[in-house]
C-alpha cells in the first residue's frame, strides 16, 4: 500500500511559465466542498449557455480547408496548425462551433454525481437524453463517433466511423442517467464486440490493429459495465466479461517496471503523458472492480509512477518528467485523479484540493483567473466543451463527492471511474 503522501515539491527550474493566481475571487483557493461545487455549478452555467458549443482541438478539418486536405501530411498540417495557433484562426477558416456527443455524455455523468439535488439531476437527463440521441445506426449501430475527421500520427478516422473514446464517454453518461433502453444497450454490446474489439484487445476504431492502452481498457470496463447490466442475454454478457478480462491482462504485460505504461504499442507511441496515463488507471480499478481481478499490485505501481513523475508540486506535468506545459484536458484529468487517489488512500484530501487550486485559474467558464489561457495560451482550446469544460465538470462533481461533507457518489458502486 502507497504512503499517504504528495508529489515532490515545486521545482522552479521545470516552470515554463509563471504560476498565475487571482485573489479578488475566493473560490480560486477552494477549501471544502461547497467551494468546489459552487464552481461545478459555475462551470455547468458557463457551457450550457453556450449550448455546449464550441471550438475543439481537433476540428481543423472540418472547414473548407480541411476537406480539400486529402493526403496525410495535408490532414495532419491543418489540423495541427488550427490546435497550435495562439490566433484562433477557426473564423478565417470556416470552422464552426461544434457541439459533440463526447462532451454533452462526460458532462451528463458528472451531473448524475449529484442528481440527489434536482437541479442536477434534470442537467444530467437533458444531457444524457441528447447524448443517447446521437447513438448511431446502420452499420455501427449502437456506438458513437466523434464529429470531425482526426489525423494523428498513427492513424486517420473520419466521422463516419465510431471510436472507443467517444463510445465509452458518451456510453456512460447515457447509462448514468438510464437514458438508453433495453434495446439500445443490447445494440452498444454487439456493436462493441464486433466492431470494436479483435479478438485479442480492444481497439480505438473498427480500422485499426494498434493497441492503445487507454482505448484498450475504456473498452474492457465498458464491457465489464455492460456484463453487469442485468438486462443482456447471459451469453451476451458472459462474452463481454471475457473480453474485458482478456484486455486488462494484455494492457498488464505492458505495464513498465517503473509503472507507467507507454501510450501503445509501436516505435513511435511510446510516450508517456499524464492526461493518458489517468485514464489508464481509472479505467483499469474501474474494470478491475467489476470484473473481480486484484490489479491492487498493478494499481499502485503505476500510481506511485503517476505522483511522482507527472507532477511538479500540485502542478500537473504534460509530459513524464517533463517541463509544465498546461493543457485543460491534462489538468482536469489530474484533478479527476487527484481525487481518486485520495478515495484510496494513495495521498490525502489535502492534495487533491491543491492540484484544484494550482489549475483553477485558467477555465473561462471559473472566472477565478486570468484570461482563458493565460497571457500565452490558445484561449480557443480552453473553451473547448470536449476538451476543458465536460472533463472539468467531471473531475469537479468527483471531487466534491469524494472531499468529506460531500453528497457522496450517485455511482452504482464500482461502476464508472470517469470520463473526459
Amino acid at each position: 500500500m502507497l504512503s499517504r503522501s504528495t508529489p515532490t515539491a515545486p521545482s522552479p527550474q521545470d516552470r515554463s511559465e509563471p504560476d498565475r493566481r487571482t485573489a479578488g475571487d475566493p473560490l480560486c483557493e477552494p477549501r471544502d466542498t461547497a467551494d468546489v461545487l459552487a464552481l461545478a455549478d459555475r462551470l455547468f452555467r458557463w457551457a450550457d449557455a453556450r449550448d455546449w458549443a464550441g471550438p475543439d482541438p481537433y476540428d481543423g478539418l472540418t472547414g473548407p480547408a480541411g476537406r480539400l486536405a486529402v493526403h496525410r501530411v495535408l490532414r495532419q498540417a491543418v489540423l495541427q496548425t488550427v490546435k497550435r495557433s495562439r490566433i484562433d484562426l477557426r473564423g478565417i477558416l470556416g470552422i464552426r462551433p461544434l457541439r459533440t456527443a463526447t462532451a454533452a455524455g462526460t458532462a451528463a455523468g458528472a451531473c448524475a454525481r449529484l442528481s440527489a439535488s434536482p437541479v442536477w439531476q434534470e442537467r444530467a437527463a437533458r444531457l444524457g437524453r441528447w447524448t443517447a440521441g446521437e447513438q448511431m445506426s446502420g452499420r455501427y449501430a449502437g456506438l458513437w463517433r466523434y464529429e470531425f475527421d482526426v489525423q494523428t500520427r498513427w492513424a486517420y478516422y473520419p466521422a463516419s466511423v465510431p471510436n472507443l473514446v467517444a463510445t465509452t464517454f458518451c456510453a456512460d453518461g447515457c447509462l448514468d442517467t438510464g437514458t438508453l433502453d433495453v434495446e439500445a444497450v443490447r445494440s452498444l454490446a454487439h456493436g462493441l464486440l464486433e466492431h470494436l474489439h479483435n479478438g485479442v484487445f480492444f481497439t480505438y476504431t473498427p480500422t485499426s490493429g494498434t493497441l492503445v492502452h487507454n482505448a484498450n481498457l475504456m473498452g474492457a470496463a465498458l464491457a465489464a459495465r455492460l456484463a453487469r447490466t442485468g438486462t443482456l442475454p447471459g451469453a451476451l454478457a458472459d462474452r463481454l466479461a471475457d473480453a474485458a478480462r482478456g484486455a486488462v491482462e494484455v494492457s498488464l504485460e505492458d505495464q513498465r517496471p517503473a509503472g507507467s505504461w507507454p501510450y501503445g504499442r509501436g516505435p513511435r507511441l511510446d510516450w508517456v503523458d499524464g492526461f493518458h496515463t489517468g485514464y489508464v488507471l481509472l479505467r483499469l480499478a474501474q474494470a478491475g472492480a467489476l470484473l473481480g481481478l486484484d490489479v491492487r499490485t498493478p494499481l499502485e505501481r503505476g500510481t506511485d509512477y503517476y505522483l511522482r513523475h507527472l507532477f511538479d508540486g500540485p502542478l500537473p506535468r504534460y509530459f513524464a518528467d517533463g517541463r509544465t506545459r498546461r493543457d485543460p484536458n491534462n489538468d482536469a484529468t489530474a484533478v479527476r485523479m487527484a481525487a481518486w487517489a485520495a478515495g484510496q488512500g494513495f495521498v490525502g484530501a489535502d492534495f487533491a484540493r491543491s492540484v484544484l487550486a494550482a489549475v483553477v485559474d485558467r477555465y473561462p467558464g471559473l472566472g477565478t483567473g486570468t484570461r482563458a489561457g493565460g497571457s500565452h495560451g490558445n484561449r480557443a482550446l480552453w473553451e473547448s466543451p470536449r476538451w476543458s469544460a465536460a472533463p472539468l465538470l467531471d473531475a469537479l462533481t468527483a471531487l466534491g463527492a469524494a472531499l468529506p461533507g460531500g453528497p457522496g457518489s450517485a455511482d452504482p458502486a464500482g461502476q464508472r471511474a470517469a470520463a473526459a
